[in-house]
C-alpha cells in the first residue's frame, strides 16, 4: 500500500514535467497516468480534478496548459509536503 508521503516524494512529478517539456507525449500520458493510479492507491483525492485536465491537454498536446495544470499541482503538493514535514 502507498502512503500519502510516499506519494508526494514520487520521482513522477518531475518525470512528467520533463516528458511534456521535451514534447514526449507517450510518456507524459503514461506517467500521468500512473499518478491518477498512484492517487488513488494513496487516497489522495486534491489532485483528482487537475489530473484528468492534464491528461486531457497530454492528449491534445498543449504544451502551455499541461505545464500551467502541472504548476499548480506542484504548488499544491509541496503545501501537503510541508504539513508532513511540520508534523
Amino acid at each position: 500500500m502507498l502512503t500519502q508521503e510516499d506519494f508526494l516524494h514520487s520521482y513522477d512529478f518531475m518525470k512528467l514535467g520533463q516528458a511534456i517539456e521535451h514534447g514526449n507525449w507517450q510518456v507524459a500520458g503514461m506517467t500521468a497516468a500512473r499518478i491518477q493510479r498512484n492517487a488513488k492507491e494513496a487516497e489522495v483525492s486534491d489532485f483528482d480534478r487537475q489530473i484528468i485536465s492534464l491528461k486531457q491537454c497530454i492528449g491534445s498536446r498543449q504544451k502551455l496548459q499541461a505545464q500551467n495544470i502541472l504548476a499548480a499541482i506542484i504548488t499544491k503538493r509541496v503545501q501537503m509536503l510541508k504539513k508532513y514535514e511540520n508534523k
